[in-house]
């Protein structure tokens, strides 16, 4: 119990230390317990602003790929133009500085994996931004290889974040310019304020100490 009590109080007081997005490979790199999903089947009408277990998704761009890339109804073969790890509907868009937005709707994410991919047939040549409260709070450059093959990239920070962006290019390092990013299997999670999380430890503590046996004067 002591234990419990310590590490909750820990984890409680050392997460605003840890502020700050990091870029991890792999499913189950990010997120290792499952909170919020979606996998885009019901969208077939092409929705925008599209709700799925918990997570908002827009595409900012000119194009949806004649109908196909936003979520369309399995318009290429997994592992052709678009990832081996893509099933089914998924996400995408294309234009000038275009990406794909996911939103947490009801509390900050701490973690979110995604299968990533691109539309140019060359590298996936990946750029994230994570934001907050309107406010961006780190971005990166990330290359998984070649296109049609993919992978899944996992975002995380413990001070949490609301929304994050998805671009790639056609050369890798750039920020900005022709975007054409494609997404599916989106998997989020979300911990406690660091705030609840002590007052959490402090409550167990309370119980811990009251149900200690008293010892006879």
């Amino acid at each position: 119990m002591k234990k419990l009590l310590a590490s909750l109080l820990l984890t409680g007081l050392a997460l605003p230390a840890l502020a700050g997005p990091t870029l991890s490979l792999g499913s189950g790199s990010a997120v290792k317990y499952v909170q919020y999903a979606a996998d885009f089947e019901l969208n077939t009408g092409l929705a925008n602003d599209y709700l799925e277990g918990g997570l908002l998704f827009r595409y900012v761009g000119s194009g949806d790929n004649a109908g196909c890339g936003y979520a369309g109804v399995d318009c290429v073969d997994p592992g052709g133009s678009y990832s081996a790890a893509f099933t089914g509907n998924y996400l995408a868009t294309s234009g000038s500085n275009a990406y794909l937005s996911i939103k947490a709707t009801d509390r900050d994410l701490t973690a979110i994996e995604f299968a990533a991919d691109t539309g140019f047939d060359t590298r996936v040549y990946g750029y994230w931004q994570t934001w907050r409260d309107s406010v961006m709070t780190g971005s990166g450059n990330f290359d998984l290889g070649a296109a049609g093959i993919g992978g899944v990239i996992g975002l995380s920070d413990a001070a949490g974040f609301d929304e994050v962006r998805y671009f790639t290019f056609s050369s890798n390092g750039k920020s900005a310019g022709f975007s054409a990013p494609a997404l599916d299997s989106v998997r989020g999670f979300a911990v406690p304020e660091p705030g609840t999380a002590a007052l959490l430890g402090l409550g167990l503590f309370g119980l811990c100490v009251a149900g200690r046996p008293r010892q006879r004067g």
